[in-house]
């Protein structure tokens, strides 16, 4: 895989938010997913991975048996599914302006591509987490900028540290608070395809531009709350989350974060080592991001062979998920396919991906 050219399109986008306006958040997904839980259509209130946990619902953190759950690293890396199923050959030409023909693949195709990583620290009673996250997006547009073709480049980029803290007052109910201290942008540029030595400066020198993003900064806070009931064989729980409590406010003229309510259920069926989790979450119950709605309800479902293999199917947004995780011990390693909805309606600007990813600890 051609990373050279990988950085050189980060490089991009981050000089977008010195030369384009700061967006606001737009979606009312986690801005940090585990890619295991990706995998279960992103249903995180009811359960999620132990690298996770601090993202997804902090009510989650004393239901561990182990004092201390998890230390470590986990790092991901996202390629475009399409362009990853026909060889890193196209993925290098969709990138490379040296290729006469770049432009007109941006018109056949989009490109999307990241990465993220995370280190955590988790008790049954506390947690941390420091986490850096980025994806770009790139496509041709044949009709915008009043009728002209250009390229369109667009982003995501967040990093912060969480920190939660969690109690179990009843055997039925676990509570928890998350604040936390973001760093966010989600910058976008166009540029006309006639520009062919703007976006050649663009692309080739990501050392210059790298430092050049500026972030919105800000603080806020999440409450969670976890409903149980468990038997032997069977669990069901209920879990509630307040995300971005009274709204998480920005520095940098970004937008501040609405508040979010947001309900998830869940089943497990489980033995003395094997568990079936069944989970539904149905999130922005208020409708504070003004999305529709098939992308606020996440399906999915997870198997956990042994405590060593775990496989999980779901549906992110209506699109299908799947991916399997193995559990060596000091190390764990998985793959997720998943798709995402960047537009407003189904089929509007799907992205399908594919996440590899490590996690090293205990």
């Amino acid at each position: 895989m051609h990373l050279g050219q990988f950085s050189k399109i980060f490089a991009v986008l981050l000089l977008c938010a010195e030369v384009s306006p700061l967006l606001a958040k737009s979606s009312s997904e986690l801005i940090y997913t585990e890619p295991f839980d990706l995998a279960a259509g992103g249903t995180t209130l009811t359960r999620a991975s132990q690298e996770g946990i601090v993202f997804a619902n902090p009510a989650l953190l004393p239901l561990g048996a182990a004092t201390i759950r998890w230390i470590g690293l986990e790092t991901a890396f996202i390629v475009d599914r399409d362009l990853a199923q026909n060889g890193t050959t196209n993925i290098k030409a969709a990138a490379d302006t040296r290729n006469p023909n770049f432009v007109d693949t941006l018109f056949a195709r989009s490109l999307h591509f990241g990465q993220q990583a995370s280190f955590s620290l988790l008790n049954k009673n506390f947690a941390f987490s420091v986490f850096d996250r980025l994806e770009v997006d790139v496509e041709g547009s044949r009709y915008d900028n009043g009728g002209l073709p250009q390229v369109n480049f667009g982003g995501e980029a967040y990093a912060g540290g969480m920190a939660t803290t969690a109690f179990q007052p009843l055997r039925w109910l676990s509570l928890g608070v998350t604040a936390k201290y973001l760093y966010m942008a989600e910058p976008n540029l166009q540029i006309p395809v006639t520009d062919v030595a703007r976006i050649k400066e663009l692309t080739e020198n990501p050392n210059i531009l790298r430092d050049q993003l500026k972030y919105g900064k800000g603080a806020g806070a999440d409450i969670g709350s976890l409903f149980l009931y468990q038997t032997n064989t069977f669990d069901m729980s209920l879990g509630l989350k307040i995300e971005d409590v009274g709204g998480t406010r920005f520095t940098n003229g970004q937008k501040t974060l609405p508040q979010t309510t947001n309900a998830g259920l869940g089943m497990a069926f489980h033995g003395t080592t094997n568990v079936l989790h069944l989970s539904l979450d149905y999130r922005d119950m208020g409708n504070a991001y003004q999305e529709k709605k098939f992308k606020k309800v996440y399906l999915g479902a997870r198997l956990m062979l042994a405590q060593m293999i775990g496989l999980a199917a779901g549906f992110y947004q209506g699109i299908p998920t799947f991916g399997v995780r193995f559990d060596a011990f000091f190390i764990k390693f998985g793959i997720t396919a998943y798709g995402r909805e960047l537009g407003t309606y189904p089929g509007d600007k799907q992205r399908n991906m594919v996440t590899i990813y490590t996690s090293i600890g205990f």
